[in-house]
């Protein structure tokens, strides 16, 4: 009987620990929510294939930006309007964004370009396939074309 009363507590104990509150919500944190949650930095631009620089082969092309560049930050506002600031708060560029319906690809109203030594223009995209997206993290790619060589660039933001 002892060990049946131990028995009932540890399933009724574990039941307890594991079940939903009342504060669980099956749409809390969409992915919409998640990236218009806080302002955003790129933390890597990883190029695939990667390229040869003075002899260096570089894979994260943030290296070849400007200090200036690399302390951009992005804000995807909830109203689905997206700013671009530099360092200092000054808002660079103003679009618009959102998710599709499977929240694969996140497109922004007018594209974005970015100008790199020699890879030259990664941008004029409007669009980015999306890998992941967290509360933390939103990781997504950019198929671009260079003179005749294919790259993918995978941008994380943190």
């Amino acid at each position: 009987m002892k060990n049946n009363y131990y028995l009932s507590a540890i399933i009724a104990l574990f039941i307890s620990l594991t079940s939903c509150s009342s504060s669980d919500s099956n749409d809390a944190n969409t992915p919409s929510d998640m990236v218009s949650s806080k302002t955003w930095k790129i933390e890597s631009k990883m190029l695939s294939p990667t390229i040869n620089y003075g002899g260096v082969e570089i894979d994260d092309i943030m290296i070849l930006e400007s200090e200036e560049t690399r302390n951009y930050s992005f804000k995807f506002n909830a109203d689905g309007t997206f700013e671009q600031y530099d360092a200092t708060g000054e808002v660079l560029f103003e679009s618009t964004w959102s998710l599709n319906s499977d929240n694969t690809i996140l497109s922004f109203g007018e594209p974005i370009v970015y100008v790199y030594p020699v890879v030259g223009e990664m941008g004029g995209f409007s669009s980015i396939d999306i890998v992941s997206i967290s509360s933390s993290k939103i990781v997504g790619t950019i198929e671009s074309t260079f003179g005749e060589d294919d790259y993918e660039l995978t941008i994380t933001f943190i």
